[in-house]
């Protein structure tokens, strides 16, 4: 009790000013509106601020879990997209699931590890053979190409990146059907060749460029770029086309294994006619 009343004779002056503080300021707030209005405000403002840090935070801890709820959701909506079918029977066009079967799947993965800076490029994904992922199978994004299924293990594969200079992707323009080859030259990773068009073919800058479907690693029109450069070739009569790639592959994170149901099928067929040769 001594050294209570010792403190208070202490700091009774700063006790005093204290409690007169308060008194003046809570009748200050209650009388005059504008500064009442101005505290609470403010107040608002910060708690709104922490409030839309921490649900920045908790989206970005959260983002992976919602992208993979949204790639199951995007395999269940290709399941629907009539390029991923082949038709049962060709002499209609009534549009029905029992006129036509599923040709490709699609098997979501992320990208755990990437390269983009060398001549030739891989990454890996977080899928491997118990998921059900082979040697040569294509790889897409929800923008387009972006390689073939290299190497695969239990519970990883590897993939030859569109970035690279013997991935041989057959494609075409669709505003003049011509075909021609994808190839990788070692420089801008936003940016391929697409070889073997003769400069009498007509093609316009803008054009898109798709997937052929040759060798049967991806649906026929799957999106690969946009033509943005357009040279003749000297001392050939042939077109140097620079394509723009639909994905970044700097930016690539979330993508999608092609399993084509057909597969085992096309390449005994074509096999055959190779033998012919």
């Amino acid at each position: 009790m001594l050294n209570f009343i010792a403190f208070f004779r202490r700091f009774r002056v700063f006790l005093v000013f204290l409690i007169l503080q308060i008194a003046a300021l809570s009748s200050f707030f209650s009388v005059m509106s504008f500064p009442r209005t101005k505290f609470f405000n403010s107040s608002t403002a910060f708690t709104g601020t922490m409030l839309t840090w921490e649900r920045n935070i908790v989206k970005y801890l959260y983002l992976d879990e919602a992208n993979e709820r949204l790639q199951a959701e995007n395999v269940l909506l290709e399941k629907r997209i009539a390029d991923n079918f082949v038709s049962i029977d060709n002499n209609t066009a009534l549009i029905k699931d029992t006129l036509k079967r599923l040709a490709f799947e699609r098997l979501p993965a992320t990208v755990i590890n990437s390269s983009y800076t060398h001549a030739n490029n891989y990454f890996t994904i977080n899928a491997g053979s118990d998921k059900g992922i082979e040697k040569k199978m294509g790889v897409v994004s929800s923008n387009g190409i972006v390689g073939i299924v290299y190497d695969v293990s239990e519970n990883f594969a590897i993939v030859k990146s569109v970035l690279t200079s013997d991935i041989n992707i057959s494609a075409f323009i669709k505003k003049s059907n011509a075909h021609g080859l994808i190839k990788y030259d070692g420089g801008n990773p936003r940016k391929v060749k697409l070889t073997g068009f003769s400069n009498d073919i007509e093609v316009e800058i803008g054009s898109e460029v798709s997937a052929r479907g040759s060798g049967g690693y991806f649906p026929q029109g799957e999106p690969i770029g946009v033509v943005e450069k357009l040279e003749p070739i000297e001392g050939k009569p042939m077109w140097d086309i620079t394509v723009k790639l639909s994905q970044d592959m700097r930016k690539l994170r979330y993508v999608y294994i092609i399993k084509n149901i057909h597969q085992m099928e096309l390449e005994s067929l074509e096999m055959k006619i190779q033998q012919l040769q």
